[in-house]
């Protein structure tokens, strides 16, 4: 965290920044596929049936479960072994992509060939039978070439008549289901498989909810309101990673606007003022508030000025502050009074 941060982040009640861009397994926020997709993540590999893949669109927490995957067996490394190649390249070669596993398993082979890499890959998994041997490879999808696969379904292949030698655990983009089906070899021994979807709107309030909790903020130091959580996922449309980034820019905002609760107003103004443009998206993020707008039975009580929630001690902040406030105002009305039409226009 750097040291600019800190007095933002203690201002809001905050130990640390809740929405960094990082994977860590402190903030993992399980959804219920998320909690599936790793209890059949852990029974395919304590029970070595070999092949595991997880597909999932950008964002949609596939590193994160990696790293929970990968805390698990390291609490254990009696019990697990194992290696992973972050981000194979799309250029290697098959005896390349061999290279890279027998170098994560830390091994030196005397000759330099196809056969005398297998061998000792061979003879080290046999030698470590006793323990769980996984290879995880994330981002997967680099590996399109059929030669890579097939190097892959060599490897898995080496194997005991009660259990596999080696587990393999793939994690890739929604793109690489077109590879896996032009190599049916392949495909046909994946033992499973689970797609990753995105969030829906009360896993998106319980994911931004847990963040601030894990982070130290208490509900009268820092919020998100309904509208603002409504705006956020309709914007992200269910992408952890994005709904990440815009609340990490909101609650920097709001830490300027010294207002400790985020509302529509402020979401708005951090999509306008710090994500890439794109009216399709601003269209849906108006379409859901004007419809909750309309299906609301009693009208929101007005919000109490920005200079009695947070006396200022300099006026011009006070008055600063207000203008502020207005020019969010402004902005959702400027939005609201555009026509909508689906795919075209949007908040601005």
């Amino acid at each position: 965290m750097s040291v600019e941060m800190e007095p933002v982040l203690k201002q809001l009640g905050l130990r640390e920044q809740p929405f960094a861009p990082t994977a860590d397994p402190a903030y993992f926020y399980a959804t219920r596929g998320h909690r599936e997709c790793l209890f059949r993540l852990w029974s395919s590999v304590d029970e070595r049936h070999g092949i595991a893949v997880v597909l999932g669109d950008y964002g949609t927490g596939k590193t994160t479960l990696l790293r929970k995957l990968l805390t698990g067996m390291g609490a254990q490394p009696e019990r697990y072994n194992t290696a992973v190649i972050g981000s194979p390249i799309p250029s290697w070669t098959s005896f390349s992509l061999l290279e890279s596993i027998i170098a994560q398993f830390s091994l030196r082979p005397d000759k330099r060939s196809f056969v005398a890499y297998m061998e000792s890959l061979n003879q080290y998994l046999i030698q470590n039978r006793a323990r769980i041997n996984t290879l995880i490879i994330d981002d997967a999808q680099n590996l399109n070439k059929r030669g890579q696969l097939e190097l892959l379904r060599l490897v898995q292949n080496l194997e005991l008549p009660q259990h596999k030698l080696l587990n393999l655990v793939l994690f890739a983009q929604m793109e690489w289901t077109a590879v896996l089906k032009a190599a049916p070899n392949f495909l046909q021994r994946i033992n499973m498989t689970y797609t990753l979807g995105p969030l829906d709107a009360a896993e998106t309030r319980d994911m931004i909810e847990f963040r601030l909790a894990q982070a130290g903020a208490a509900p009268e130091t820092l919020q998100f309101d309904d509208a603002a959580v409504r705006a956020i996922h309709a914007y992200a449309q269910g992408s952890p990673r994005i709904i990440i980034t815009l609340c990490r820019n909101a609650v920097i905002l709001a830490s300027q606007l010294r207002m400790p609760r985020i509302g529509q107003e402020i979401i708005l103004h951090t999509i306008q003022k710090t994500m890439l443009p794109d009216q399709e998206k601003r269209a849906q993020v108006l379409a859901a508030l004007t419809a909750s707008d309309s299906r609301r039975e009693q009208p929101t009580p007005p919000r109490p000025p920005v200079r009695e929630e947070f006396p200022a001690q300099d006026p011009k902040r006070a008055v600063a502050l207000t203008r502020e406030e207005r020019a969010n105002q402004l902005l959702l009305r400027a939005a609201r009074s555009q026509p909508h039409k689906p795919g075209t226009g949007g908040a601005s």
